[in-house]
């Protein structure tokens, strides 16, 4: 449960509220100057869950929790009509520990969107999806957000392992090889696009020739027919 506590005086109101969102709502219900005097407090029979929900997370926070490995473009983003980056990280065994850990990525650089949902392979985990503009894309965005990460992990960026569409290994994290992904990557996409682009000129033409073929078409059979016409018209003059 959710409790509202005033930042001087350690107090709390007496009202309990089932989430976040409810208890949010009603501290800022009291007003823009009222409620920065109050903060949100979670309560439960668990005081880690209370100290990570409550105050974010901490350095070693994730030891144990954050598994050390990383997804890249093996799920789409919440927007499928973009093409942003998918980076998605796994959490092992404590639910509780996602929207932390969602409202923890969201402050690194280079991040668009943060989202989470529950893994359909691994059993009792949770997955963790930061989206980042391919377009824009820096490797030093990323290379930032292994390193914040790993620090509430106790880990380092070297721990963690990587994989990619298409294939069931797992490599080891190196800038390098990403860097060499996305550049085939973007290669690939520049090929299947000029191919589309081949295709539907290559289509326009053949509808053009069609059209032109069938105007052609119509002309003879006009002339054909003015022929006919002609012939007939003299047959019954001799008549």
């Amino acid at each position: 449960m959710w409790l509202i506590e005033n930042l001087q005086t350690g107090n709390r109101m007496d009202i309990e509220f089932p989430t976040r969102e409810e208890a949010e709502y009603r501290r800022n219900a009291m007003g823009s100057v009222l409620s920065k005097m109050y903060r949100l407090v979670h309560e439960s029979d668990n005081p880690f869950v209370d100290k990570i929900l409550t105050e974010g997370l901490e350095k070693g926070d994730m030891h144990r929790i954050l598994l050390p490995r990383i997804s890249i473009d093996e799920y789409v983003p919440a927007d499928p009509q973009t093409d942003n980056v998918v980076i998605a990280f796994y959490i092992k065994g404590v639910p509780e520990a996602v929207i932390p850990f969602k409202n923890f990525c969201e402050k690194c650089n280079g991040v668009m969107d943060v989202d989470y949902g529950d893994s359909d392979t691994v059993l009792n985990t949770s997955v963790v999806y930061v989206e980042m503009d391919r377009e824009n894309l820096n490797m030093r965005d990323i290379d930032d957000l292994l390193v914040q990460v790993s620090m509430i992990a106790s880990m380092e960026k070297e721990d963690f392992t990587m994989t990619f569409p298409h294939t069931n290994q797992k490599f080891p994290y190196n800038p390098a090889l990403l860097q060499r992904y996305f550049t085939s990557r973007n290669r690939r996409k520049n090929k299947l696009a000029q191919k589309k682009a081949e295709k539907k000129a290559q289509a326009e033409l053949d509808q053009e020739l069609q059209r032109g073929h069938g105007s052609m078409q119509q002309q003879q059979a006009a002339q054909e027919s003015a022929m006919v016409d002609a012939l007939v018209g003299k047959f019954l003059e001799a008549e």
